[in-house]
């Protein structure tokens, strides 16, 4: 039986197993940077939606007001806090409608923005704010009294100059049309008739914003997104 020499000189190989602590370290690093990303875009998604949301209840309450004047031969009025100093200024609406000569009731609850969007009520050489500007002071068949005819929490009447408010006439248009009438509707906080942005894109102007535009002679709405 012939047998044959082993030779020293056979080549081993050797494999390693497993990885060093550096390699793991680093391949935690980018996973940590990869997270972070997504969740920064995520966490900008998730507010465009809430503003997206927000100026699409605002702009379905003002079209069933208008719809609620037409239909029923009544006056409507789209009604929201702005300088009531409670956390829901900027974002709690309603809706009232009244027949010629009275009175005034309201027709829903209040709805609020999700938190983090609010009406902006701020002064702006913009004249964003043309909504709360050309609020009525007096509604009318209201008794002579001033504030809105709309109770919220302990005002059983909301006192001047702590809303603003449009009307809708029975043929859909807007009372005072020739008024302006522009919401805008922003990431950020209502405190004491000041509006506060959470993002800015430069300067003082909001970086994400959802106006909406009430056309005086229809009554009609436009949405402007930058």
């Amino acid at each position: 039986m012939n047998s044959f020499p082993v030779s020293s000189r056979l080549c081993t190989t050797s494999s390693r197993s497993g990885f060093t602590l550096v390699e793991i370290l680093v391949v935690m690093a980018v996973m940590l940077v990869i997270l972070a990303m997504a969740f920064t875009g995520l966490g900008g998604t998730l507010r465009g939606l809430a503003l997206t949301d927000s100026g699409n209840k605002l702009t379905q309450l003002c079209d069933a007001a208008r719809q609620r004047a037409m239909s029923a031969n009544v006056l409507t009025a789209v009604v929201a806090l702005t300088h009531l100093d409670v956390p829901e200024d900027g974002r709690a609406f309603c809706v009232l409608e009244c027949l010629p000569g009275g009175p005034w009731k309201q027709t829903r609850e209040w709805e609020l923005f999700p938190d983090g969007t609010t009406l902006d009520v701020s002064a702006s050489a913009d004249n964003l704010d043309t909504f709360a500007k050309h609020s009525p002071a007096v509604f009318p068949f209201n008794g002579g009294q001033t504030g809105a005819p709309v109770a919220f929490q302990q005002h059983a009447m909301l006192p001047a100059g702590t809303y603003a408010a449009r009307i809708f006439l029975p043929g859909g248009n807007l009372k005072n049309a020739n008024e302006p009438a522009r919401f805008q509707i922003v990431e950020g906080t209502t405190s004491g008739g000041q509006t506060t942005y959470k993002h800015t894109g430069g300067g003082q102007s909001p970086l994400n914003y959802y106006r909406i535009t009430l056309i005086g002679a229809t009554g009609g709405t436009k949405v402007e997104r930058p």
